[in-house]
């Protein structure tokens, strides 16, 4: 009873330089995150350091606003991010200075709260940390993945952010009283620098299963893809499968719902590659829908996949789709990358493909063609286990429970 007190007594704070509460992958788990936060009881504010920016579209959003599950967020510097360098810089100066002013304003009560950090650059992690050190507020920050250099490539910024994030990796977030990872990679990384084993939590993202489920879709696709669909996430070897199927005169449908986020649409250069295989007819290119049609177009699919290759990026994060993949109730075909192949089991309660292999892909979505009924059992069997896993009716009261032990 003294603890559950000691618990609801607490005070929560979430900083973040993502966008809140959509309009990102990160986002989606950060609101999550807080509609777990007061599904169990507990409540939870939200400060974003950066404008909302999403390829050019803006937000309608005040200074400060409401969820519609009672989570009060505010905007620290600009509520729109501008797209002009000038103007970048300066709302990255307010949003620092508003910081500061913030955590001040917490002195009086800080030991009764506790900071949870998400996708903060350099400056503001320092910041974060150095004060939550030096007043006794407990920090807790998020590492969702680790980067590869490609990642940064560019101009000088660009790598200047690169040697920014590997500050944040292995220096910065040391500092934080407990850490909320992904991955097991990456709590391995963090053991090898000596970091306290009892202080890390692995939670590889969050998933709202109630949501994702539409029965009686019609079977329009035979294979479904959500996301950017960048090389690195192995959407080229997906579609190279394909080009080997049609090959064997097995035609599948695929639709690729979403594209790049802030950059140029990746699509043009995806349908000609398309083109060049011979494919072009069996795929369908969405971009950015709402989310509600991305939920609408997965459960049209009897297969939803992520080919995901091997490189540290993918080894080291989780992939934020596939519990979405499993909660439409599909057969989901994944590349054996990760803490993925730690959780689920092959032709168990999910297929897998080898990673960086178009031919063991297609050899995959073949054999699940030609055994529909064992895969309705896969399927399901998938479903049970991903809800233990990702739930985040489950989940977070477990996260809040980790953060509050001694």
């Amino acid at each position: 009873m003294e603890e559950k007190q000691r618990v609801e007594r607490q005070e929560y704070v979430l900083i973040t330089s993502s966008n809140f509460p959509a309009g990102s992958a990160s986002a989606n788990y950060l609101n999550l995150f807080c509609r777990g936060i007061i599904k169990s009881g507990s409540g939870i504010e939200v400060y974003i350091l950066k404008g909302y920016f999403l390829k050019g579209r803006k937000t309608n959003d005040a200074k400060i606003n409401k969820t519609e599950y009672g989570v009060n967020y505010k905007y620290l510097a600009f509520v729109n991010r501008s797209s002009n360098g000038l103007m970048k810089i300066i709302g990255d100066i307010y949003g620092l200075f508003s910081l500061t002013l913030l955590l001040f304003s917490l002195f009086k009560k800080r030991e009764k709260t506790t900071v949870f950090c998400y996708n903060n650059e350099i400056q503001h992690s320092l910041l974060l940390n150095l004060y939550c050190r030096l007043t006794g507020i407990k920090i807790i920050t998020f590492v969702p993945e680790y980067y590869d250099i490609s990642e940064f490539s560019g101009n000088i910024l660009r790598k200047l952010r690169w040697y920014g994030f590997l500050l944040n990796f292995h220096y910065i977030n040391r500092l934080s009283d407990k850490l909320i990872v992904f991955s097991k990679y990456i709590k391995s990384r963090y053991l090898e620098k000596g970091y306290p084993e009892k202080d890390i939590l692995v939670q590889p993202n969050l998933t709202d299963f109630e949501f994702w489920k539409k029965d009686n879709e019609d079977q329009v696709y035979t294979i479904g893809y959500s996301g950017t669909p960048y090389k690195k996430d192995g959407i080229e070897d997906l579609l190279s499968a394909v080009g080997l199927l049609a090959k064997k005169n097995i035609e599948v449908s695929v639709v690729i719902v979403g594209d790049v986020v802030n950059e140029n649409s990746i699509i043009p250069s995806l349908s000609k590659f398309c083109e060049t295989i011979g494919i072009s007819r069996l795929v369908t290119f969405s971009g950015h829908v709402p989310i509600e049609e991305v939920r609408a177009r997965l459960n049209k699919c009897s297969i939803l996949a992520i080919t995901r290759p091997n490189i540290v990026q993918t080894v080291a994060g989780f992939p934020t789709k596939i519990g979405e993949y499993f909660a439409c109730g599909k057969t989901v075909l994944s590349t054996r990358i990760g803490d993925v192949s730690n959780y689920f089991t092959h032709r168990q309660d999910i297929v897998f493909a080898e990673s960086d292999d178009p031919q063991s892909i297609a050899e995959n979505i073949e054999w699940i063609l030609r055994n529909r009924e064992e895969c309705r059992i896969i399927a399901a069997n998938g479903l049970l286990k991903a809800k233990e896993l990702l739930d985040y009716r489950i989940k977070v009261p477990a996260i809040v429970e980790f953060v509050e032990r001694d």
